[in-house]
Parts: structure tokens; C-alpha cells; sequence
């Protein structure tokens, strides 16, 4: 019975381990994500301070006004495209924390099975020196008996 318990824990604890790896790989994942983001973000970023630039060098030559509501309609669609960049990176970012949650709970189960295993087998240890204790002992007290 015991090594039964025993091998049904080591299946529980096998299925918990692969559920720590399955939460990692989805982890690295949305980390990578996040990453990525944070790349468009800084190349967002720099193309909209060239942009400044540009703007900064023409405004002080003087420039038409239907070229000025050009660059007026293309820094604002730069700047809801930063904005929205910075939402979607505040959306990795919170991505990322429920799946580092969920790793903790994976590890922590299968820690649990772990702990559940090695009291197992402990029992089931002392059990074998109990009987084997019991058996020398038995065997100790024919020894005497047939000596007498």
C-alpha cells in the first residue's frame, strides 16, 4: 500500500513538474513580449525626437502653413502611437506578474508533492527497520531459547 501511495505521489509530482515547465515556457513568452515592446517603445521614442528635430530646424526657417498642419497631424499620430506602445508595455507588465503568480502556485504544488513524497518514504523506512527490528528480535529470542 504504501509503495503504491509512493508511485502515485512520483506521477503527481512528474505531472506537477510539467506544469512548472509549461508556466515557465508561457512566462519566457510574455517576458519576450514585453521585451519587444519595449524595443518599439525606444524606436518610437527616437523617431519621435528626430521628428522634434526636424520640426525644431524647419519652424526656424519659416515654413507654409499647409506643411505646418502636416507635421501637426503627423506628431500627433506619432504621439498616440507612443501612447498607445506605453499601454500595451503596462499590459506586458501586468501579463507578466499574474504569469510569474501562476509559476509560484505550479512550484509551490509540486514542492507540496515533493514534501508528501519524502514523508512517504520515511514512513514506509521506518516501517521496514520496525519489522526488521521485530524479526532480530524474534530471531534473537529462538537463538535463546534453543541455547537453554
Amino acid at each position: 500500500m504504501a509503495k503504491q501511495s509512493t508511485h502515485t505521489l512520483a506521477l503527481l509530482n512528474r505531472l506537477a513538474g510539467e506544469e512548472v515547465e509549461a508556466a515557465m515556457q508561457v512566462l519566457a513568452q510574455v517576458m519576450q513580449q514585453l521585451e519587444h515592446a519595449r524595443q518599439q517603445q525606444a524606436l518610437l521614442g527616437q523617431y519621435q525626437q528626430e521628428y522634434q528635430q526636424q520640426w525644431q530646424q524647419l519652424a526656424q526657417k519659416g515654413i507654409k502653413s499647409d506643411l505646418y498642419r502636416n507635421f501637426q497631424g503627423f506628431f500627433s499620430q506619432l504621439e498616440s502611437a507612443v501612447q498607445g506602445q506605453n499601454a500595451q508595455i503596462e499590459q506586458f507588465q501586468a501579463m507578466v506578474l499574474q504569469k510569474q503568480q501562476v509559476l509560484q502556485e505550479k512550484r509551490r504544488k509540486q514542492k507540496s508533492y515533493e514534501v508528501l513524497i519524502t514523508r512517504a518514504e520515511t514512513l514506509q523506512i521506518k516501517a521496514e527497520n520496525k519489522r526488521d527490528q521485530k524479526m532480530m528480535d524474534e530471531f534473537a529470542s529462538r537463538a535463546k531459547r534453543t541455547r537453554l
